[in-house]
């Protein structure tokens, strides 16, 4: 696992954030960020938190989650020890069960896009991930920098790490479900997430991160 600061200003509050597949921090480091520091997590070949970023946290007064996509998944398998650390815990766009039916990918589109990956068809995934143009063209301006067999194979070490590790459900707080999202359909997030967390409906797409003009905002939905 990798690791990026987004903003790094001696705040008092931090904001832990782990990302998507195939992501790194190009397309997040025009987020304003006011009253919290921000450290992306990314690159799940591995699944091992870094003792740099963990060690860190003792340097803050309030520490909070947000995770998208896979990282919904990854970051209750790394953080569930350093659980009562957090205050705030959200998943955006993900479930626990990343790659399944009725309350994830379904396995056969996930296994499609390992299979049929290519250049072609990593830009076509993500351009899928927005349901805004504009939106579209400011993350394409600052597309990921990341070699193509690295994001190939980290897909596919995400899957087998799906294959073994089993989630802990009592992880998260809050669920924000984008409702044209065509990535995690909101109805199988929808389908995971009622009873276990509350929910927070957006009209977006997979990527709602540019609709916020602070970090804070994110925490603070209600």
């Amino acid at each position: 696992m990798k690791h990026s600061w987004l903003h790094k200003k001696d705040a008092k509050k931090l904001i832990l954030f782990f990302g998507g597949w195939s992501c790194d921090e190009q397309a997040f480091k025009t987020i304003p960020s006011e009253d919290y520091d921000v450290v992306m997590l990314y690159d799940y070949s591995n699944l091992t938190f870094p003792l740099e970023v963990e060690n860190a946290m003792d340097n803050y007064s309030e520490v909070s989650l947000l995770a998208w996509s896979f990282g919904v998944w990854v970051a209750q398998i790394a953080l569930y020890p350093l659980k009562d650390r957090l205050k705030n815990t959200v998943a955006i766009n993900g479930t626990l069960h990343p790659v399944d039916r009725s309350y994830g990918i379904p396995t056969p589109i996930a296994l499609g896009t390992l299979s049929g990956l290519s250049d072609k068809n990593l830009k076509k995934f993500h351009r899928r991930m927005f349901s805004n143009r504009d939106d579209w063209s400011r993350f394409e301006a600052a597309y990921p920098l990341r070699a193509f067999d690295e994001v190939k194979n980290e897909l596919f070490l995400l899957f087998e790490h799906f294959k073994v590790q089993k989630p802990k459900h009592d992880f998260y707080q809050t669920a924000i479900i984008s409702k044209e999202d065509l990535i995690f359909s909101a109805v199988n997030q929808t389908n995971y997430w009622q009873g276990k967390a509350k929910l927070i409906e957006m009209q977006q797409g997979h990527f709602c991160f540019y609709v916020f003009q602070d970090w804070k905002e994110i925490i603070g939905l209600k």
